[in-house]
């Protein structure tokens, strides 16, 4: 047996599977990327106002869609289907913004629901900034759909995160045929 001829071959299979192995995992991480910004330009939908930006994670952006009348505890409601979004200040001085709920006309239309939409005062929502508790509202004691109104130092951002369900205080049947269709509105004053 000729040990530096093994030696030799070995060392040389050796430099294959690690030029393989390199190119494979460029391969991979260039794919990754490209799938990432790609998912990512769909799911960050962006409103721009003179001073404020406004950033909505979720693919569906700042629209809310119930579907399922499915009564739940706040516990539970806490839990669920999460809508997030950042507001940027862009600007050199203090901004002021609101953020309401109001109705999803085109989609309503749409759907040609306008008689079935969900009760406002079974749906509850919950807000909170990072770092805080949630306050929790139901919707029909929200006065004109605004739930906070917020002022923004320069270059200051916040991120927020939405939560909307069913209440399990409901005293009446209700149709599983009804929904509700919305939209998370910030508006600089």
């Amino acid at each position: 047996m000729n040990y530096a001829y093994y030696k030799k071959l070995q060392m040389k299979q050796l430099k294959k599977n690690i030029i393989f192995i390199t190119c494979i995992l460029v391969i991979a991480t260039l794919s990754t990327y490209f799938i990432y910004n790609d998912f990512k330009e769909e799911r960050d939908k962006i409103l721009n106002s003179k001073s404020i930006e406004v950033i909505y994670h979720e693919k569906e952006g700042n629209k809310i869609d119930i579907t399922k009348v499915t009564p739940v505890s706040d516990y539970v409601g806490l839990s669920s289907k999460i809508y997030s979004f950042t507001v940027k200040n862009n600007s050199n001085k203090t901004v002021e913004y609101t953020i309401r709920i109001v109705e999803n006309k085109d989609e309503i239309e749409k759907d040609d629901c306008k008689s079935n939409q969900i009760p406002l005062n079974i749906i509850k929502v919950a807000i909170h900034e990072k770092g805080e508790v949630s306050d929790i509202y139901n919707m029909d004691d929200i006065d004109n759909g605004v739930i906070r109104t917020v002022k923004l130092k320069p270059k200051e951002e916040k991120d927020y995160k939405m939560r909307f369900w069913i209440s399990n205080d409901i005293t009446t049947t209700i149709n599983n045929k009804l929904h509700y269709h919305g939209l998370i509105d910030v508006k600089e004053k």
